[in-house]
């Protein structure tokens, strides 16, 4: 199931244990503060904020519910590479861990309440063509209360046709 939203986002979802989707634009990094005065403002607020709210929307558009136990998430972010560039992965800046401060941020309260509810995590960056990162979220529990009821779909057909 594909579905559209805004600046060319999209993305599916698959039985409601897991949701994956793409969200187009140029990576922003959480975490690089400048202090002016002495007060911490993000050197790039106004990017930082509009990223995490198109993250949000796509997660809405694509239908993402909102876990209430663990979840997983898996990122694939996407970087031009530059002409004049040789080497095979984009081992530069930004670095990983603040790009992903910005997804799990971004999908705070539209598809889990606190992103202290993330039992695991995968992260890559990567060149091609087209900038985003996409996006796969997996419910936890769903998936667990799935494979119970596939095992007992298991055995209670072995039990009916054994012997």
């Amino acid at each position: 199931m594909e579905n559209r939203a805004e600046r060319g986002n999209f993305g599916e979802s698959i039985v409601g244990i897991s949701t994956q989707f793409f969200v187009q634009g140029r990576p922003i990094p959480q975490g690089s503060l400048k202090f002016i005065n002495g007060h911490a403002i993000h050197v790039r607020a106004q990017d930082l904020a509009l990223w995490r709210a198109d993250i949000a929307r796509t997660a809405k558009n694509v239908g993402i519910s909102k876990a209430k136990e663990a979840v997983e998430v898996h990122l694939t972010f996407v970087m031009h590479k530059p002409k004049s560039v040789s080497r095979k992965e984009p081992h530069i800046r930004p670095d990983i861990d603040k790009l992903i401060r910005a997804v799990l941020d971004g999908l705070t309260d539209v598809a889990y309440d606190d992103d202290g509810q993330v039992t695991k995590i995968t992260a890559v960056k990567e060149y091609g063509s087209v900038e985003g990162v996409t996006i796969r979220v997996i419910d936890k529990d769903k998936l667990s209360r799935s494979l119970n009821v596939s095992e007992t779909l298991i055995d209670d057909y072995f039990n009916k046709y054994a012997d």
